[in-house]
């Protein structure tokens, strides 16, 4: 059998599976992304039906998943709304990002565990999950409300600080220095890079856009603008920085323009496609054989995770002068992980720093906070609907 037809296979099996079991999760009223990560769980090569055994196309599709998934996060990012959320959720998110980044290299400091996977577990501690706290607030209908308002402004900076930290982690691994000069410089060139990149696609975008437009041909304009993804997010890698970061800069770029809804439309059957093959692979990947012998680990980065958020948010809202109540209620609705993790530790793997237990157990801890994640926003709303 040849290898094409092996992937169409593994293809076929991978999007059944998928949509059997998310239609499943939603039926059960729990978020798609628990669904899709049973989904791989079940037919990966460590799973108890094994139905795909060739983790390297699992790993191709996980590549071109995060591109799309990026591009798609860069999309509803317009260089506009950095200035609504203002120095409060900029501050909020920089506190959290920062205090659990240093409680996530603790923890694994004091299991004993090598530097990367110590830095790689603070990395993917640090960001809490967009996609599930905007789905859980959609479904109340408190899009509108003051504190929902706040709380996408500090999920918009992690977005951001995550594309950082990601690019900043791939470059000291492949430099192998991690001294703070050397962080800053990366930074720095992290910083060069985007700022270039941004600038140059805000005077050439909208002009190429417009000519695309009047060819009135909406497989142009996909192809054209899934054509930027991949382009930037390997230019990106080449350059040194994660494929991630050129893919989020594509979206962004492109919703700097009056094309950017149009853009989003046609690209979003096909981006929701490959972020739940995505979280389908992430699962396939995860070998919970070996979950028995590191159960404490699991429960103690769980706790941590939802404690530490809790208390890192708290402290940030707290800092800009609301009221205890309110930091709690916004705490409580911010302390979980999601699509970023899997995407740090990913980075990790490829480059080859990880160790192999870190993904399972880190995949137990988003999957338990995905669990409970619905529950915690649903009740830290009600908490901050006093004061709306």
């Amino acid at each position: 059998m040849t290898a094409g037809i092996e992937l169409v296979g593994d293809l076929g099996y991978l999007l059944l599976i998928c949509s059997g079991i998310g239609a499943l999760a939603y039926i059960l009223k729990q978020p798609m992304i628990l669904g899709f990560l049973i989904a791989g769980i079940l037919i990966g090569p460590f799973g108890p039906f094994s139905l795909i055994k060739n983790t390297e196309m699992l790993n191709n599709f996980s590549d071109i998943a995060i591109v799309l998934l990026l591009f798609g996060v860069g999309l509803s990012f317009p260089l506009t709304q950095l200035r609504a959320i203002g120095k409060i959720g900029t501050g909020i998110a920089l506190i959290e990002v920062l205090l659990m980044l240093g409680i996530g290299f603790a923890v694994g400091a004091a299991f004993g565990w090598p530097f990367y996977d110590a830095m790689f577990l603070a990395a993917a501690l640090s960001i809490s999950s967009t996609a599930i706290i905007v789905k859980v607030l959609e479904d109340m209908g408190k899009m509108e409300a003051t504190s929902s308002i706040l709380m996408i402004g500090v999920l918009v900076i992690e977005d951001l600080v995550a594309i950082v930290i990601i690019s900043a982690m791939h470059s000291g691994v492949v430099s192998g220095s991690f001294e703070i000069d050397q962080i800053l410089l990366t930074i720095g060139k992290i910083g060069l890079f985007i700022g270039g990149i941004i600038g140059a696609g805000v005077l050439v975008m909208p002009k190429l856009f417009s000519l695309i437009s009047r060819l009135g041909r909406y497989e142009i304009t996909i192809m054209f603008a899934l054509g930027l993804a991949f382009g930037l997010a390997f230019l990106s890698y080449y350059l040194g920085f994660s494929a991630a970061t050129g893919a989020f800069l594509a979206g962004v770029i492109i919703a700097g323009t009056k094309f950017s809804e149009q853009v989003s439309n046609l690209i979003t059957p096909t981006r929701e496609i490959f972020t739940a093959i995505f979280f389908v692979t992430i699962g396939a990947l995860m070998d919970l054989s070996s979950i028995s012998a590191y159960w404490i680990p699991v429960a103690v980065i769980t706790l941590a995770t939802v404690f530490g958020k809790l208390g890192a948010v708290y402290a940030g809202v707290r800092l800009f002068g609301f009221e205890k109540t309110f930091a709690i209620g916004i705490g409580l609705s911010m302390a979980q992980l999601g699509e970023f993790s899997f995407i740090v530790l990913k980075t990790g793997q490829d480059l080859g720093v990880v160790s192999d237990f870190l993904f399972p157990i880190v995949g137990m801890v988003v999957a338990l906070t995905t669990f409970i994640g619905p529950m915690l926003v649903k009740f830290g709303a009600r908490i901050v609907s006093v004061y709306e």
